[in-house]
């Protein structure tokens, strides 16, 4: 089973707790012995992890006892050094300041082996520190352990089937892994079997062992067909006048120009016509003049909001100049690009993103997701990949390189949803 175990959350979970522990049982005690810890607490796995945890650290003490002097394989001295041993844990005696350290351990192992029985039993055998582990030795482990113990009995069984008392810890560790995943139904469910301990100290199973969240969570828009490229339209303000009626008898098209309002004085009238001329103080009013001027006919016209026409070159118009500019609106549809323009732009952004570099196309949270998931987190190799999609001349050809040098060397099968993320971002340069 796939699942992150939070370490930090659960020693800090085991040191609270073995303090409110301690300071209950040590209150009047300045020890405590082999048969109170056996009914230390309410929770009979919690008492035995203990004891195993005193005797694990024992043997090891007992290994020093070796000396290159002296054999140690000779069996009346094996004999002796048995019976002593049998003799010492009949008299366990343990100070709080040595036992709190076994029962913090203690918590965080009963934690692990309900919530994450993989870590538990695979940290046990790494912690025996021996090339090969004995069937004898994981008999005498198996009756510290009532939680998930089916495991150890399936291993114990499968060695001894195999016709081995003893094998290399790699292949235990092969051996309870295989346990597990063959016996899934008998693992037991975590909040039961914590449900005792967070009475005395309230938790909550996710808050150690939770299922891990995916890497890259394909993003909706990878699904979605690639949209076709449409230029925005050119902003133009149409200003469409609504057809009169026909005239029925012709006449002539009267043009009426609104004329800015000054004082009626010769001095004003002076400003404003001298020599039938455009004085330069309303140049500048010239293009509202012209936006301003309408005409009546018998046919019709339509009429749009034009862009004020810049005057240089002179300083003055004079007034029949005016009447003329008035008379011939520029016709701005002519400036709108044409469908073929429009489909020459899309083709010259589409030739600029295909020459681009495809490292530019891809966001850096997802470079370091493919080169971490799909690359082996070999940044070289990512790069060697990125050169040659840039090299490729179309999609398939470039999907193609990809799957035949670097699919099956890293394992992309077992990435299937980051691999389909680069191919879209492959076909997005194309």
């Amino acid at each position: 089973m796939e699942y992150t175990v939070n370490q930090q959350n659960i020693q800090k979970y085991a040191e609270r707790l073995s303090n409110d522990l301690c300071r209950q049982f040590f209150i009047n005690k300045a020890f405590i012995s082999g048969p109170e810890i056996l009914a230390f607490n309410s929770e009979n796995q919690l008492n035995l992890l203990i004891i195993k945890n005193i005797f694990l650290n024992w043997q090891k003490e007992a290994l020093k006892l070796k000396s290159p002097y002296f054999d140690y394989e000779d069996e009346d001295v094996k004999l002796g050094l048995k019976t002593f041993m049998n003799k010492l844990s009949n008299s366990i005696k343990v100070y709080r300041y040595d036992f709190e350290p076994v029962l913090k351990r203690s918590i965080s192992d009963i934690i692990l082996l309900s919530a994450a029985p993989q870590d538990f039993f695979t940290k046990e055998i790494e912690a025996l520190a021996s090339p090969k582990i004995s069937v004898s030795l994981l008999k005498d482990f198996a009756k510290y352990i009532k939680i998930n113990r089916f495991v150890l009995d399936q291993v114990i069984f499968d060695i001894e089937a195999g016709g081995y008392s003893e094998i290399f810890g790699g292949e235990t560790i092969r051996f309870i892994l295989k346990a597990l995943g063959d016996n899934q139904e008998k693992i037991s469910p975590s909040s039961e079997a914590l449900s005792g301990l967070f009475e005395q100290l309230p938790a909550e199973v996710n808050e150690f062992v939770a299922l891990p969240k995916p890497l890259v969570t394909r993003p909706a828009f990878l699904d979605l067909p690639k949209p076709e490229f449409v230029p925005e339209p050119v902003s133009v303000i149409q200003l469409v006048k609504p057809i009169p009626e026909p005239i029925q008898d012709e006449e002539k098209i009267e043009l009426t120009i609104p004329i800015p309002e000054v004082e009626e004085t010769e001095v004003a009238k002076n400003e404003i016509f001298e020599n039938e001329s455009v004085s330069e103080k309303h140049v500048e009013q010239l293009p509202e003049i012209a936006e301003k001027a309408t005409v009546e006919s018998k046919e019709g016209d339509i009429f749009q909001k034009i862009e004020p026409v810049p005057i240089t070159g002179r300083t003055k118009l004079n007034k029949s100049e005016v009447l003329e500019m008035a008379k011939d609106p520029i016709n701005l549809n002519a400036t709108l690009r044409t469908s073929e323009e429009r489909s020459n732009l899309a083709q010259t952004l589409q030739t600029k993103t295909m020459s681009a570099p495809f490292k530019t196309l891809v966001p850096m949270h997802y470079r370091f997701t493919f080169i971490n998931s799909l690359f082996g987190g070999n940044q070289q190799a990512w790069s060697d990949a990125v050169e040659k999609i840039d090299k490729s001349l179309n999609y398939e050809g470039a999907i193609a390189m990809l799957k035949s040098e670097f699919s099956e060397k890293f394992n992309w099968a077992s990435e299937e949803d980051n691999a389909a993320i680069l191919f879209n971002y492959v076909e997005r340069k194309f």
